[in-house]
């Protein structure tokens, strides 16, 4: 179960370094094809590149990790159900 969170962290770290990258990329292509940045007072603009990246760290963390640990779980998941249920049901008894 170590193994499971510790996976789920380590994609959640992925999506801290991605969602970011991913806004600022973003941003970059708004200020470039906007033609409203650039022009007069566009501090707007450019404080996107700072804000985004701010804005979007945790969700995207959080978003990675629920992913990480919802594909950890399917990956453990029995790949015979019913005899997962009969184990169940027996856990505890003599054989």
């Amino acid at each position: 179960m170590g193994g499971l969170v510790v996976n789920a962290l380590r994609a959640g770290l992925w999506g801290l370094l991605l969602g970011p990258l991913l806004a600022v990329i973003l941003v970059f292509g708004a200020m470039i094809f906007d033609p409203k940045c650039g022009v007069g007072d566009s501090g707007g603009c450019a404080m996107g590149i700072v804000t985004a990246p701010i804005a979007v760290a945790l969700p995207s963390f959080g978003l990675f990790f629920v992913f990480g640990l919802l594909r950890g779980l399917w990956r453990r998941r029995p790949s015979d159900p019913a005899a997962a249920v009969r184990k169940l049901r027996n856990w505890g008894r003599p054989e």
